[in-house]
C-alpha cells in the first residue's frame, strides 16, 4: 500500500525561484562559509515547509502526534465518491496526472518526425483513443494469437508458446505482490552467486491477486472464485470459443494447481536464501516438464548459459504441470490471459467485463477511469523511458536534482555513522554494512541515459497489435542487459511517484515525480525537506541493511554476512518494535499485526533517525532559526507527520490491518516516540500517551 503522492509547484513559481537564486548568487548575496561548503551544501529556501493551517494545536503532541500535526486537515478532508482514501498528496496525484496528460496531448496534437520516440507515442495514443475503430475491428486483431494458442498440440509446442509470452512485467523483489499473468516474468539482474547479470525467472500465471484466493475456504474466497470463473467464461465467450463454462472450470483448476505449486508466502529473506542459479542442463534436470530449450529460445534467451530462479521448488513444481495438466486447459489459459491482460485495447465488452471483476468486485471502485487517463497510464507503462525523459525535461531541473542528491548523500553518511557506532554488532558486520551502504547507487530524479523505443514492429495497424509490439520491444531491451556490467539501471521512470530500493542491484530510485511538495520543496527550509524526502530516502537506504538486505553483500552476492550474534541483536530490536506496534488498536477488537509489518516499521524508524541526524549535520553546529514560532526540530518532525496525512474508508483501513501487510499512517507517524529529539522538541512528559521510558525506546541502528 502506498500513500506517497506529492503536490508540485506551479512552473512559473519554479522559474521565478530559480531566476531569483541565480541573481542572488551572481550578486554574492547568498554567501557560504567557504568555497568548499558551497560545493557540497544544497541550497535551501527560507519557507517554513509545513502547513501550520493544518495543525490542531489544541491537541498535546505527546498524546497524539498524528492528530496534532494533521487535525484540521483531517477534519476538512472528504474522501471523494468512488475513492477508498484521500491523502495530503491526492492533489499532487491529480497534478501529476494533468502534467502527464499535457505531455501526451502535446505530442499527439502535432506532427512528429518519423523514427522518433515521440512519433511512436503519438501514433499509439491516437489508436488507443479510437474506440470506434477498436469496436469495429472486434476480436480480429487478436485472432492470430487465439488460433496459435488453440493449436498447441504437445509439450514442446506448449513450451515454445509460453516462452513467446514472457515479458519483463513483474518483479516481486521490488513489489512483493506483483505477478505476471504469464507463467513467468523475466528480469536481468545480478546472479545470486557472483553478481554477474543473468536472466531471472519469477513465478506468475495467476489471475486472482494472491495464492490464498485459490485455496482458502472462507465464504468470501469461494464467492470470488465463482465470480472469477464467470469472468473467465465471459472472456472466452467473447473470444468466440464454445462450451466456455467447462473451459473456465479447466482454467481455474489449472491456476489452482499453479497456486499450490508456488508454495506459501515467505519473508523476502527466506526467499533469497533459497535462490539459485542453474545451467541449462540443471534447469532441464531439476525442473522437468517444460521443454526448457524451446521455451528459452522462444523467450529470446537461447544463448543464456545460466538462469537464476528465486524459488527453485516453485519453478520445478510449475514446470511439472506442463506434463500433468490437460493440454486443453493450457490452451484456454493462454487465450484467457492474453485477452484479459489486454482488455483495454479490445472491444468495450472486454473492458466492461474486466472492470466488473477486477475493479468493482476486488478493488471496490465505483467507476472506470476516463479513457484519456487510461491512455496516459498505458503510455507511461509501455514507453517508460520516453515519458521519463519528457517529464524530467519539462518539470525538473538539474539544480534540484543536485540538491536532493546532496541530501541523499548526507542521509547515507548519517546511516553509515549509525552502523559504525552500533554497540551490539561485531566489527566484521559493521564493516560489511558500511561498505554496502557506501557502494549503494543513488538514482535521483532521472537516469543519466534513456533507451527509448523509436519504432514498433507490429503485426497489424491497430491498438492491440501496437501494444503487443511495445511489450516485446520493452522486453527485448530488458534481456539485452544480460551479460553486461551495468548494475545501476533504473527500474522506474522519472514520471512515477514511488521511491524504491533495488535489492539485487543495491540501488535506490527516487523519481522526479516524487520530488515535489510535500516530499521536497526547493523553497522550503532544510528542516522540512529532511523531515520529508530525507526520511523517505533514509527508509529506502535502510533496506540495504535490514533483515533482508543483510542477505545480499556489497558485491551483489546472496550471502548472509551477519554472524549469529549480530542477527540475534537485530532480530531482538525488530521484535521489540513489533511488540510496540502490536499494542495499537484501531478499535478494541482489532489489534495491529506488529510482527507482520515489523520489517517496514523498522526501516521507517531507521530512515527517520538517519534523516534527523543528517539534518543536524547539515547545520554544521549552528542552531536553525525559528520560523513562525516553530523551531527547526519541530518543523522536521511535523513535516514527517504531515507527509503521511490520509483518511481511509473504514473497510479499507480494517483490511489493511487484518492483512498485516501495511502500517496505517497514524501508527507510522507514532514511531517518533522512539526518537529522543522528538521528546525535546515538543517537551513530551512522562504522563503523555505516547511517552516511552528511555529504556523502552527502540533503536534499529
Amino acid at each position: 500500500m502506498s500513500f506517497a503522492r506529492p503536490i508540485t509547484l506551479p512552473d512559473l513559481l519554479q522559474h521565478k525561484f530559480r531566476l531569483a537564486v541565480a541573481m542572488l548568487l551572481a550578486l554574492g548575496l547568498l554567501a557560504c562559509s567557504s568555497s568548499e561548503e558551497a560545493a557540497v551544501s544544497p541550497f535551501q529556501g527560507t519557507g517554513i515547509g509545513i502547513s501550520t493551517a493544518d495543525l490542531d494545536t489544541t491537541i498535546d503532541p505527546g498524546n497524539d502526534f498524528f492528530e496534532y500535526a494533521n487535525g484540521k486537515w483531517l477534519a476538512a478532508a472528504q474522501i471523494p465518491e468512488g475513492a477508498n482514501a484521500i491523502g495530503r498528496q491526492s492533489r499532487a496525484e491529480a497534478e501529476l496526472e494533468r502534467r502527464l496528460t499535457t505531455i501526451v496531448e502535446d505530442i499527439a496534437g502535432r506532427p512528429q518526425d518519423a523514427g522518433t520516440p515521440e512519433a511512436v507515442v503519438r501514433d499509439y495514443y491516437r489508436q488507443f483513443m479510437d474506440r470506434v475503430a477498436i469496436n469495429r475491428q472486434g476480436i480480429s486483431p487478436a485472432m492470430g494469437d487465439i488460433r496459435r494458442f488453440q493449436n498447441v498440440g504437445e509439450r514442446s509446442a506448449l513450451s515454445e508458446v509460453i516462452g513467446g509470452t514472457l515479458r519483463a512485467d513483474a518483479s516481486p523483489m521490488l513489489f512483493t505482490e506483483s505477478q505476471s499473468p504469464n507463467l513467468f516474468s523475466v528480469a536481468a539482474l545480478p546472479a545470486p552467486d557472483d553478481g554477474q547479470i543473468v536472466p531471472w525467472l519469477f513465478a506468475g500465471g495467476l489471475g486472482l491477486p494472491q495464492r490464498a484466493d485459490y485455496l482458502a475456504e472462507t465464504a468470501q474466497a469461494r464467492s470470488n472464485r465463482a465470480a472469477y470463473r464467470d469472468y473467465v467464461a465471459r472472456v472466452l465467450s467473447l473470444a468466440g470459443l464454445d462450451e466456455t463454462a467447462e473451459r473456465a472450470n479447466g482454467v481455474l483448476a489449472l491456476e489452482t494447481s499453479l497456486a499450490e505449486a508456488q508454495g506459501e508466502a515467505v519473508p523476502d529473506r527466506d526467499r533469497l536464501a533459497s535462490a539459485a542459479v542453474w545451467s541449462r542442463d540443471e534447469l532441464e534436470e531439476r525442473a522437468p516438464g517444460l521443454d526448457w530449450s524451446a521455451l528459452l529460445s522462444s523467450a529470446g534467451l537461447g544463448s543464456a548459459e545460466r538462469i537464476a530462479v528465486l524459488d527453485p521448488q516453485s519453478v520445478a513444481a510449475m514446470s511439472a504441470l506442463a506434463g500433468s495438466e490437460p493440454i486443453e486447459a493450457w490452451r484456454d489459459w493462454l487465450v484467457f490471459h492474453r485477452l484479459s491482460s489486454h482488455a483495454n485495447v479490445l472491444p468495450d465488452d472486454f473492458g466492461s467485463a474486466h472492470f466488473a471483476f477486477h475493479d468493482r468486485r476486488l478493488d471496490r471502485r465505483a467507476r472506470p477511469e476516463p479513457l484519456e487517463q487510461q491512455a496516459v497510464a498505458q503510455i507511461g507503462t509501455l514507453f517508460t523511458d520516453t515519458m521519463s525523459r519528457l517529464y524530467a525535461e519539462r518539470y525538473f531541473s538539474s539544480e534540484e536534482k543536485r540538491d536532493v542528491e546532496i541530501i541523499a548523500e548526507r542521509v547515507r553518511d548519517a546511516l553509515v555513522r549509525k552502523v559504525q557506532d552500533d554497540p551490539d554488532l561485531g566489527d566484521e558486520a559493521k564493516d560489511a554494512a558500511a561498505r554496502k551502504l557506501e557502494q549503494l547507487t543513488l538514482g535521483i530524479a532521472y537516469p543519466e541515459s534513456y533507451n527509448e523505443i523509436e519504432e514498433l514492429r507490429a503485426v497489424g495497424n491497430n491498438a492491440y497489435a501496437k501494444t503487443i509490439a511495445a511489450e516485446r520491444a520493452a522486453y527485448a531491451r530488458e534481456i539485452a542487459a544480460v551479460g553486461q556490467e551495468k548494475r545501476g539501471r533504473w527500474r522506474t521512470g522519472a514520471h512515477r511517484m514511488q521511491a524504491v530500493y533495488l535489492p539485487l542491484q543495491n540501488a535506490i530510485n527516487v523519481p522526479a515525480a516524487i520530488l515535489q511538495p510535500p516530499f521536497y520543496d526547493p523553497e522550503a527550509d532544510a528542516a522540512a525537506n529532511y523531515g520529508s524526502i530525507g526520511t523517505i530516502i533514509g527508509r529506502e537506504m535502510s533496506r540495504a541493511v535490514d533483515r533482508t538486505g543483510t542477505m545480499i553483500d556489497a558485491d551483489l552476492r546472496i550471502a548472509d554476512w551477519l554472524a549469529p550474534s549480530d542477527r540475534a541483536a537485530l532480530d531482538e530490536r525488530t521484535r521489540k518494535l513489533a511488540g510496540q506496534f502490536g499494542e495499537y488498536r484501531s478499535d478494541p477488537n482489532l489489534a495491529v499485526d506488529g510482527e507482520g509489518t515489523s520489517d517496514d516499521d523498522g526501516i521507517d524508524l531507521a530512515g527517520l533517525v538517519a534523516a534527523y541526524d543528517a539534518y543536524r549535520a547539515s547545520l554544521d553546529g549552528r542552531e536553525p532559526r525559528v520560523i513562525e514560532g516553530y523551531t527547526g526540530d519541530q518543523r522536521f518532525f511535523i513535516a514527517f507527520a504531515q507527509l503521511w496525512a490520509s483518511k481511509l474508508r473504514e473497510p479499507n483501513a480494517r483490511t489493511a490491518i487484518e492483512s498485516g501487510q501495511a502500517t496505517l499512517p497514524r501508527y507510522r507517524v507514532s514511531t517518533v516516540r522512539n526518537v529522543d529529539a522528538w521528546y525535546r522538541a515538543f517537551d513530551v512528559q512522562n504522563d503523555d500517551a505516547l511517552y516511552l521510558p528511555p529504556g523502552e525506546r527502540v533503536t534499529i541502528w
